[in-house]
């Protein structure tokens, strides 16, 4: 299994803010905090563990932990075949897994190109070696903090002489706390089968609903969003609050809550889990975007705090 090893760390700091980054480590922010007047400290991340850091990890068991980005597809695609322009692909399936999953930007090494002391930016270079994405990519990653929070931006280039499909976005694993609430606005959600797989859209049920602020259930909640206004705000009991908001690009949320964890996932993303092979079914708002030769897509976040 490809192995990411240990690398150097950067540490972007603005106001009370504090970024750790680990380009090494599949472009991975480590951690991010924030630092309240009487010097506690809100770690709004659960933080990479420290011996994953030091001593390396398995690329494809990476710990649940920090946040990365998601290029050139957002979660999962059916067995890791799809049809494109004609042309049949076959992607490597995720350990343990049927189907390919999260594209590969988490699982490689990225090289960082300027850093200032609250900015880092990073890049990524992907050559076909046969039995991977067929496309060569260049992407970027930039990652800026402010006296707000955080604001980051992922580009992904079609470098290939032909059009691909292309998604992408962000996977933080937010730290999850006794009391937490979230809130947010989704017009659909995209049921999944037992393999984690959409299958279609519907509307919102009660249980999937955030639209007013409330407590995440004791139980496993994971959902494929679409239609959302592109914020949500995780309340921590003390009253801390990160609102996080999204690109026009990034029109697909995706909540992964496992019951019993210390962490939850919100992720903006472009498209639907398996959106390639959906789209051909003649599923529409599946945000499965064509990125002709030589053209770039660009997605961008933001964490604001308020304490």
């Amino acid at each position: 299994m490809p192995w990411l090893p240990p690398g150097p760390l950067h540490t972007l700091q603005s106001g009370a803010h504090t970024l750790t980054v680990a380009p090494a480590a599949g472009g991975r922010m480590a951690s991010f905090g924030t630092t309240r007047a009487d010097g506690h400290l809100i770690e709004w991340l659960a933080p990479m563990p420290w011996q994953a850091l030091e001593q390396g990890f398995d690329a494809f068991q990476w710990p649940k932990a920090g946040s990365y980005p998601l290029l050139p597809f957002s979660n999962r695609i059916r067995e890791g075949r799809f049809r494109w322009d004609g042309r049949d692909s076959d992607l490597p399936a995720h350990p343990g897994q049927a189907h390919a999953m999260h594209g590969f930007g988490h699982a490689r090494a990225w090289a960082v190109i300027e850093q200032a002391s609250d900015c880092i930016v990073m890049t990524l270079v992907h050559a076909p070696a046969g039995g991977d994405w067929p496309w060569p990519i260049h992407a970027r990653q930039t990652l800026r903090l402010t006296g707000d929070g955080l604001e980051a931006e992922l580009m992904i280039r079609n470098d290939g002489e032909t059009a691909m499909p292309v998604g992408g976005g962000f996977h933080p694993f937010f730290a999850r706390v006794p009391g937490m609430r979230l809130q947010f606005d989704a017009l659909h959600m995209w049921p999944a089968d037992a393999g984690g797989v959409a299958t279609g859209r519907t509307v919102v049920g009660d249980r999937e609903r955030f639209l007013r602020e409330r407590h995440l259930p004791e139980t496993d909640l994971s959902v494929y969003y679409s239609g959302w206004k592109r914020m949500a705000t995780l309340k921590r009991p003390d009253g801390a609050t990160l609102t996080l908001r999204a690109g026009e690009e990034l029109d697909h949320l995706v909540l992964h809550a496992p019951g019993g964890c210390d962490f939850v996932c919100l992720e903006p993303v472009s498209h639907v889990a398996d959106a390639v092979n959906l789209a051909l079914r003649g599923w529409e708002g599946t945000g499965l975007r064509s990125l002709a030769a030589g053209d770039s897509a660009t997605w961008r976040m933001q964490w604001q705090i308020a304490l």
